[in-house]
């Protein structure tokens, strides 16, 4: 769809205006975009304190991908006619990339796993299949052909964290959820109704939030279908779903 021209009524200068409706995708996808490119920078990160040469080419192989998936995004931005630009320094994305980089100073390679397979991958899997239902044409494939890649990713990491568990039960909940108050505190604060905080520093003018009603969704949806899908996960797990639940009910709304 090609942008509408307007004209500025203080100088007569003709100036593209962007449909409502293409102004949100452009947020969706400048949001996903950050995402992906924060995936690639945590796993370039992972593979610095890997040893096994598989891990290491497995960790750059994901970067690989992720980067791919956000030119895949890009690319959707371009056939709408409009520029998909992310920002991984922006508020919430930044304290995530954070997050992990803490563990990475730690040589945590389990903390770096369930912050980046387990978190946030939880959330990318369960937003993107939710945009993938309601998103024009060949963006709605790719968010869901993305959001299948993301799950297999859960997957890969699944064994190494269950045996993770087996070693230490106890332990192993503690990091999560140390993991949890500071990781998923910040996801829950960037998809609340208000951004309390401010601007999120990635959404083009005014928040998103407030206009994804225009083309089918709602920030409770693709926040409610991002924490079922977290806990999901730690149910597969092991870990008990009652603890797990008192968790993500204490979270931002």
């Amino acid at each position: 769809m090609a942008n509408v021209w307007t004209s500025d009524e203080a100088t007569g200068v003709q100036m593209a205006s962007i449909p409502p409706d293409i102004s949100v995708w452009r947020d969706v996808l400048a949001q996903a975009v950050t995402g992906e490119l924060i995936a690639a920078l945590n796993y370039t990160s992972l593979a610095e304190i890997c040893v096994d040469p598989e891990e290491i080419a497995d960790a750059l192989e994901h970067a690989d991908h992720e980067r791919g998936h956000a030119v895949a995004f890009s690319k959707e931005g371009m056939k709408l006619g409009i520029e998909v630009i992310g920002n991984v320094d922006a508020k919430y994305w930044k304290r995530l990339r954070s997050a992990f980089l803490n563990a990475v100073a730690d040589r945590d390679f389990i903390g770096c796993l369930i912050i980046q397979e387990i978190m946030l991958e939880s959330f990318a899997v369960a937003s993107y299949e939710r945009v993938g239902r309601v998103a024009p044409g060949s963006m709605g494939e790719v968010f869901a052909a993305i959001a299948a890649e993301e799950a297999d990713h859960i997957d890969h990491a699944m064994s190494i964290l269950k045996t993770e568990r087996d070693r230490d039960v106890e332990a192993f909940d503690a990091k999560v959820h140390r993991l949890h108050l500071e990781v998923m505190t910040t996801l829950a604060e960037m998809m609340a109704r208000d951004d309390k905080n401010g601007h999120c520093e990635v959404c083009h003018g005014n928040c998103v939030k407030q206009s994804l009603g225009t083309v089918g969704l709602s920030t409770g949806e693709l926040r409610g279908a991002s924490l079922q899908q977290y806990l999901k996960t730690l149910d597969l797990l092991g870990m008990p779903g009652e603890i797990t639940l008192g968790w993500v009910m204490q979270l931002p709304v």
